[in-house]
């Protein structure tokens, strides 16, 4: 908050009012006791409202910018990316699903093809709009939740080969992920455009040493969405790499102590929710950092 607030005061402010109302959003699910059963009896219904959610974004979609993708739902003042609020709903109906699933101990393949069908209109849903990195976390993410509530091995292998032809498949249809590719290769072919944001990133990185130019001395605003999408090499810049280090310490933590809720939890529904949940976290700060 204090790094997005340092960028974009707006931005700084919209997010605080979004960190209040998950907290306020916590404080009463944790009075609602049926929360969970509910979750899990209607399984389906909150999938297939996520994914008409996320087809509205076909019709009246819109990018907060002006220009750009239309991820986005306007509500307002107010903007909503729906894929967001699908990663979740995904995660839930998984693990509903699996937990109801695989006490009928039926074979992997008849196991997984309602699974797999849904998960597929959802990646082909966000293929369409292009948003390629969102499509991309739905695979990782269905893999560790079957993984885990499999513990089949060949799941991971499967999943690899897909992700693996997929980015083949990707990188001679998109021009997004050609651009991705020669940027990772070589950044500095063509510094002053397409790899722009990346040598600023990088910059940053180097600039801010060990522990950091120190708060409002960096210039993380050179870096093109550094509030957003390329916080993390902001971070770096006035925080230095031992903030980084730290960072990804607390994330290690994090997931830590989720995966031990999970292990703890009284049934199998809330088991694959914890560790869904866990490594949704997990997987997209790694992208982010990543990236």
């Amino acid at each position: 908050l204090l790094m997005v607030y340092r960028l974009s005061t707006s931005f700084g402010i919209r997010q605080t009012m979004w960190t209040a109302l998950s907290i306020i959003g916590i404080l009463a699910a944790l009075k609602y006791k049926n929360l969970l059963p509910t979750l899990r009896r209607y399984k389906y219904v909150w999938l297939i409202s996520g994914l008409l959610l996320t087809l509205l974004t076909f019709v009246i979609g819109t990018y907060p910018g002006g220009d750009g993708p239309g991820l986005w739902l306007n509500l307002g003042s107010v903007y909503i990316q729906p894929s967001e609020i699908l990663k979740l709903l995904l995660i839930v109906y998984l693990s509903a699903y699996l937990a109801d699933t695989l006490q009928a101990r039926l074979r992997l393949a008849q196991l997984l093809t309602p699974t797999l069908i849904l998960i597929a209109v959802a990646v082909l849903i966000l293929i369409a709009q292009r948003d390629l990195g969102t499509a991309t976390l739905f695979i990782i993410l269905y893999t560790i939740v079957v993984y885990l509530a499999s513990g089949k091995r060949r799941v991971l292998l499967i999943s690899f080969i897909v992700l693996t032809l997929a980015l083949i498949a990707g990188f001679l249809i998109f021009d997004v992920i050609q651009l991705r590719v020669e940027a990772w290769l070589n950044p500095w072919h063509d510094a002053r455009d397409r790899s722009y944001q990346i040598i600023q990133s990088l910059i940053a990185v180097a600039n801010g040493g060990i522990l950091g130019r120190g708060l409002g001395l960096g210039s993380p605003g050179v870096i093109p969405v550094a509030h957003s999408d390329f916080i993390f090499p902001a971070i770096l810049e006035e925080f230095g790499i031992a903030s980084g280090i730290a960072l990804v310490m607390i994330l290690a933590l994090f997931t830590v102590r989720g995966l031990t809720i999970a292990l703890r939890a009284p049934n199998q529904f809330q088991r694959f929710l914890a560790a869904g949940l866990t490594a949704f976290i997990a997987t997209q700060s790694i992208l982010i950092m990543g990236g």
